[in-house]
């Protein structure tokens, strides 16, 4: 994206509702044997109660969140069996449910509770990983990324915690053979591009691209398609890529928008953030650059919705697609609900 391009979009003071509809999809038609997601597995919440949460997608938690929530024991026992010394907090939980509960709240239990445990697991490994000098944290990053294929793990002062992941990958293969390269993929090219970037940017635009890979929104959506046993055709992988690469800027953002609180007071190297860099580029102060970042998460999720339409027409209401399409408004709904409630973000809560 040019440095030079200017974001325009009309800010409302005014929050519109959107807790009236029963799926992502507005006002969409579909034929009978055109199946969304199951009403069944999941429990409406209401986001009113919340005015600091500013979605305009559907809130929802899975009916089974303390089974999920288990798996987030678990990865949290196994580090706490590796490193014993460490303190541990617990990163999915919120007072609604478990992040991934809410984020994949349609989706096959089992499959929800593994992927909480992998992504606790990675969300343990950057509390460790922050430590670590850059040179040696990608070597670290390099041999999780092995574990993961089943590669034998040397284990030394630098890189013990990838035993953690080595069996991962034949666990997702086990439960769906067919969606487990896509979803060991993306948490190697997570991997891959993690603290790839040591240049500050200048503007938002170049920014957001970044954080769209960088806030792990590959892995998120490519559990959330294996927890729904979703697997979308070639052509509509192509189709979907500009629906895919806007949901990526809502939940890159809307992270950066909630974790600011806790963010703004740490130290690091490889901390980043929306807020100081527009706050950078547009000489703002840090009130008015994250009343600036709210304004452009809704822009994000508008843009998003458009594309979602338009791709629902180009495949002709693929069930595939319509699936997919109500799967993800849940998921990027979820994100900002939890992340606007939750102890990680909101300390006191």
């Amino acid at each position: 994206m040019s440095k030079t391009t200017t974001l325009r979009f009309r800010l409302s003071l005014k929050k519109p509702s959107f807790n009236g509809l029963p799926s992502f999809t507005p006002r969409h038609k579909t034929s009978s044997s055109q199946s969304s997601t199951s009403s069944t597995s999941s429990i409406k919440l209401e986001t009113s109660s919340e005015p600091q949460c500013i979605t305009t997608f559907p809130v929802c938690v899975h009916k089974d969140d303390s089974q999920i929530s288990q798996g987030a024991v678990d990865a949290r026992k196994n580090f706490q069996h590796l490193l014993p010394d460490a303190d541990y907090r617990s990163h999915s939980a919120g007072p609604y449910g478990n992040f991934f509960s809410i984020c994949w709240p349609e989706s096959k239990m089992e499959r929800v509770r593994l992927g909480t445990e992998i992504i606790e697991t990675l969300w343990l490994y950057d509390d460790v990983i922050e430590d670590v000098p850059h040179s040696g944290a990608l070597e670290v990053h390099a041999r999780v990324r092995d574990s993961l294929v089943g590669e034998p793990v040397k284990v030394n002062s630098k890189s013990h915690i990838a035993s953690l992941f080595k069996d991962f990958g034949e666990r997702i293969a086990r439960m769906d053979k067919e969606g487990a390269p896509r979803v060991i993929g993306s948490l190697k090219s997570y991997l891959d591009n993690y603290d790839s970037q040591r240049t500050p940017f200048d503007t938002i635009e170049e920014y957001t691209e970044f954080r769209r890979v960088n806030v792990g929104f590959g892995i998120m959506e490519s559990f959330m398609q294996w927890t729904l046993d979703i697997h979308l055709t070639e052509t509509e992988v192509e189709l979907s890529r500009d629906y895919y690469l806007s949901s990526g800027r809502v939940m890159g953002l809307t992270n950066d928008l909630y974790s600011w609180t806790v963010e703004r007071t740490e130290p690091g190297d490889r901390q980043w953030n929306a807020v100081p860099i527009i706050m950078r580029q547009h000489k703002m102060a840090e009130g008015d650059a994250t009343v600036f970042l709210r304004g452009l998460i809704v822009y994000h999720e508008q843009q998003t919705r458009k594309l979602a339409l338009e791709l629902l027409k180009r495949t002709g209401d693929s069930p595939n697609v319509v699936r997919y399409v109500n799967a993800m408004g849940l998921m990027l709904g979820g994100n900002c609900f939890w992340s606007s409630t939750c102890p990680r973000y909101n300390p006191g809560r």
